[in-house]
């Protein structure tokens, strides 16, 4: 069974989030990404503005925000980052996608590999 996925819009960013998940969940998302762009997990929340480190930083962004429904402020003290760092690759992770043919590519390969929940209130 394959899954369509369409792009990312903007308007998946505006609604309203409040769930606070398990480290292990972060934990994996962040496996997952670095494994897809071959970076090293450690290097994820490293101040190194790398592309392929942005890139992979990014998509970990989206994913946790848009499928486990976590707000800015909940995820970046995980990568060591600011709120408005984290809104800054969320609102760039739209355009990247558009001008990095391959972006999509590996956020569909992630996608595939997370296990979401049917029931993400579940994980309180």
């Amino acid at each position: 069974m394959t899954t369509v996925r369409t792009r990312p819009t903007r308007e998946s960013l505006l609604t309203n989030r409040l769930t606070k998940i398990d480290t292990k969940i972060f934990n994996n998302v962040i496996e997952l990404v670095s494994k897809a762009f071959e970076v090293d997990i450690k290097k994820m929340s490293h101040k190194s503005r790398d592309r392929e480190l942005v890139l992979a930083r990014n998509m970990s962004y989206y994913i946790l925000h848009t499928s486990y429904f976590q707000k800015a402020s909940q995820i970046a003290p995980y990568f060591k980052r600011d709120r408005t760092t984290v809104l800054h690759g969320l609102n760039t992770f739209v355009n990247d996608i558009e001008v990095i043919p391959f972006y999509m590519e590996k956020y569909e390969s992630v996608m595939d590999l997370i296990e979401l929940p049917n029931n993400i209130y579940a994980n309180k």
